[in-house]
């Protein structure tokens, strides 16, 4: 279960951070005192070579980043401290595993993040105007895979 690390510095005035953490996440909260939450960082498989962050902040959206790691030959790997692009986010073990830790948090804080969670999965959808033409590479796809489908059902 997550809980929450008291006395963490606040640099910014009007800027509220918090920092909530167990054994496989830390989560981060930025907080303005008008607008609520503004910015959030889900670090998962914390402490590992797997480390990665969910990131998402109000404006930008979202970004899954990875821990930057050096090499020293001997003394092993030496964290840089750096985020880099990553991909693929593994959602349903994440969402699973951060449902079950999130019981600790404030019911606000858990609902916002599981909100935010699920958005993330959700592909981004462009929906036509209404009385635009289809396009041409379109319609040609779609009478193709008619004429294969009337074949294909004619011939048995």
């Amino acid at each position: 279960m997550l809980r929450e690390i008291r006395g963490i510095d606040q640099r910014r005035p009007g800027r509220s951070k918090s920092w909530f953490q167990d054994e496989h996440f830390d989560l981060f909260v930025w907080r303005e005192r008008d607008d609520g939450i503004v910015q959030f960082q889900l670090c998962y498989e914390r402490d590992t070579r797997r480390e990665r962050a969910l990131e998402w902040k109000r404006g930008r959206g979202f970004q899954h980043l990875k821990v930057r790691q050096r090499y020293d030959d001997t003394q092993g790997p030496e964290q840089s401290g750096g985020m880099s692009l990553d991909g693929a986010l593994p959602y349903v073990a994440l969402r699973d595993r951060f449902s079950a830790a999130s019981v600790s948090l404030p019911q606000e804080l858990q609902d916002f993040i599981q909100e935010k969670l699920a958005e993330y999965a959700r592909p981004a959808r462009r929906f036509r105007r209404p009385g635009a033409r289809v396009p041409r590479w379109l319609q040609r796809l779609r009478e193709a895979r008619s004429r294969f489908l009337d074949s294909g059902e004619s011939g048995g």
